[in-house]
């Protein structure tokens, strides 16, 4: 089981009996605003989540994460660094919080301890992150951990942001 932990924070990958945490996320209209197609369906829900215990753990691709509180063990949220679903060959991170948890820097410290984890685990020399325009809460929090705006980018759904950050032993 692959984990890691932040200051107030831990990530470990979800346990098979999870399913609701990951189903409060999806399900939820103001955190998929800015997701993929917005709401999952209960089925859509299940397909995710049987993909991910039963193909994508125990196939190695344990970089997708259940966060949790380390004062209560509440559960905060899903995070995840994996290759982008076109540009495979780039690495990007993601995260989803619960509403109860926005506005606490934990976001934030999620993104640094992804980007500390892409280049210092997995030897990345550059890690992407891509955002809605519309989501201006998720710019900051990707400046904040260090990420720079590159491009826009479209998509099915229309034009989005991409931001990165460069390993600091990447070539210049």
């Amino acid at each position: 089981m692959n984990e890691i932990e932040t200051a107030r924070l831990f990530l470990r990958n979800y346990r098979n009996d999870e399913i609701e945490n990951f189903a409060s996320l999806v399900t939820d209209a103001q955190i998929m605003k800015f997701v993929g197609t917005g709401v999952m369906t209960a089925g859509e829900t299940e397909n995710l989540w049987n993909k991910l215990i039963a193909d994508f753990y125990p196939q190695g691709i344990d970089t997708i994460w259940a966060i949790f509180a380390k004062d209560d063990s509440r559960y905060i949220g899903h995070a995840a660094i994996r290759p982008r679903p076109i540009k495979k060959e780039d690495w990007e991170i993601s995260y989803m919080l619960r509403e109860a948890e926005w506005g606490k820097g934990l976001a934030t410290e999620i993104a640094k301890r992804l980007i500390e984890y892409g280049f210092g685990e997995l030897h990345l020399t550059e890690i992407f992150a891509t955002v809605d325009d519309e989501n201006f809460p998720s710019h900051r929090v990707l400046e904040k951990a260090g990420m720079t705006f590159q491009e826009y980018d479209y998509d099915e759904d229309g034009r989005f942001s991409v931001y990165s950050v460069k390993s600091q032993n990447a070539e210049r």
